[in-house]
Order: C-alpha cells, then sequence, then structure tokens
C-alpha cells in the first residue's frame, strides 16, 4: 500500500475549482487497480474538503483528510479524528492585534463557517469562493479565545503578508507556525503542524515509511509533505523555488497535472 497526499488548490483542481474528469479518473484508477489510499491535505476546514472526498470515493478506498494544514486527521471511511491540534486560547487575540498593526483582516473557522469581523473584505471572499463556506460575522474576533479554533488565516496583499509573517515568527514563533499558502492567505497554526507532520502521524499508524508516501503539491505550506516524501511532485504552477525541493515536476493544475504525474510515476511503472 502506498499513500498519495494531495494538496487541493492549485494541485488537484484547476485555478476555476474545477475536479477535471482526467484527473477525478485517474485518481479512482490509482485507488482502484494500485493499492494507493488518497490523503486530501489542505489548508481548508474540513467541510470544504467533504465534495472533493465524495468525487474520489475516499469512504469506499479508505482515504483521509488532513484539513487545516494537517491540524486535523480523520479516517474518510468511518469520519473517525485520528489526531487533532488546536490554537492555544491566548493567541488568539494575539494574532488578532499583530494582523491589525498590519491593516489587515483574519478568519478562523467553526466546522460549518468562516469567522471574521468583516463582511466586505474581498480576500475573505476569496475564501467563501474557495470553499464554499458562508461567513459568519463576529462583533469581536479577540472573544473566539473561547473556541477551540485549529488554525487562523491572516488575509490580503503579498507585501503586506510578508512582512507579517517575518513579525508572527519572530514574536510568536515557539508557539505558532506561519506560512502563505497563496500570495493571499497567511496561515497561522499550531507549532508543528503542518502537512509533513500530518502524514508523519499517518504513515506512522499504518505502519508504513516515507518511501510509500507520494506528495503533490504547488506552495509553500506543501514543503513539508513534499520533503518527508519518498516521491515529491511539485506542479508545474509552483514558485521555483518549491520546485526546487520536488523530485519531479509535473504539469499545471489547469492541465491536468496530477493525472500526468500518476501516468508517469506510477501507471507507466507497473
Amino acid at each position: 500500500m502506498r499513500i498519495l497526499a494531495l494538496d487541493i488548490d492549485g494541485t488537484l483542481i484547476t485555478s476555476q475549482h474545477v475536479l477535471t474528469e482526467p484527473v477525478r479518473s485517474a485518481l479512482i484508477r490509482a485507488q482502484r487497480d494500485y493499492d494507493i489510499r488518497i490523503a486530501l491535505a489542505s489548508g481548508r476546514p474540513t467541510a470544504a474538503l467533504g465534495h472533493l472526498a465524495a468525487a474520489l470515493e475516499l469512504k469506499t478506498y479508505g482515504g483521509y483528510l488532513l484539513p487545516f494544514n494537517g491540524g486535523k486527521l480523520i479516517a474518510a471511511a468511518t469520519g473517525e479524528v485520528l489526531s487533532e491540534t488546536v490554537l492555544d486560547a491566548d493567541l488568539i487575540p494575539q494574532l488578532y492585534d499583530l494582523t491589525q498593526r498590519y491593516d489587515l483582516n483574519i478568519l478562523s473557522y467553526t466546522e460549518d463557517t468562516i469567522l471574521s469581523e468583516r463582511s466586505d473584505d474581498p480576500y475573505a471572499v476569496k475564501e467563501i469562493d474557495i470553499t464554499g463556506m458562508a461567513l459568519e460575522v463576529v462583533p469581536d474576533f479577540r472573544a473566539l479565545s473561547a473556541l477551540k479554533l485549529p488554525k487562523c488565516l491572516a488575509v490580503g496583499p503579498k507585501d503586506k503578508l510578508i512582512p507579517l509573517e517575518a513579525e508572527a515568527k519572530q514574536l510568536l514563533g515557539d508557539r505558532i507556525d506561519a506560512f502563505r499558502s497563496s500570495d493571499f492567505f497567511l496561515e497561522l497554526v499550531p507549532k508543528g503542524i503542518d502537512k509533513g507532520a500530518a502524514l508523519s502521524r499517518l504513515l506512522e499508524l499504518l505502519g508504513l515509511t516515507p518511501e510509500a508516501l507520494i506528495a503533490m503539491g504547488d506552495n509553500y505550506n506543501d514543503l513539508g509533505m513534499l520533503r518527508l516524501a519518498g516521491t515529491s511532485v511539485a506542479m508545474g504552477n509552483a514558485p521555483e523555488d518549491i520546485k526546487a525541493v520536488a523530485s519531479y515536476v509535473t504539469r499545471t493544475n489547469n492541465e491536468d497535472g496530477v493525472a500526468y504525474a500518476l501516468e508517469e510515476l506510477v501507471f507507466a511503472r507497473s
């Protein structure tokens, strides 16, 4: 058995958020004929993975969901939560205050909604479009410290997110990890949480080594799993420094890059 870890946005689906039939068919074939289990590893919340898990028949073939950059690990067949990590409550107001210094919006999540103080933020609208989740406006983001939050997401232009990332690491780097998942999203997660760490736990649970892991991704929040995997695949649309980490570079997400990589690395070698 092998595990195929797939990032979603910029990797599995197109820039128009479409799972193409060539990619879907290739992934069904990989599960059905090659004893591969799919792990959807994404910064997205759990609710935003459900339709893709259904399309790829993960419940039937026994795949896994790794939402919140691996902050949660879920067995698709049973819905069992195999591991979960949340932000310490006192971090929420600190992260809020930090983002406000850069005039940036900050989001978090319940199981069903995106939480934000702002209803008209265009970058929050991007997250709504990507996830398909509803926005819940909260009067005071700092009060969300009463909830168990798996991550926060700072949203805004890249020229503000880059210095925010640096300052977040400087001030809170012993308690959180910060990394960009796109030019306008900065992930703020519990320390030690990334896709690579979550996949390492999954491999251990399954009695597998990293050699049994194929990872495909396109951005900085994919670095952990790309470095872990015995076979690492960067998308053709990935930044050059992401491509440099990978053992193989495939076509872009708009050119069925996942299907192309499977053809080259799995189907043609069996």
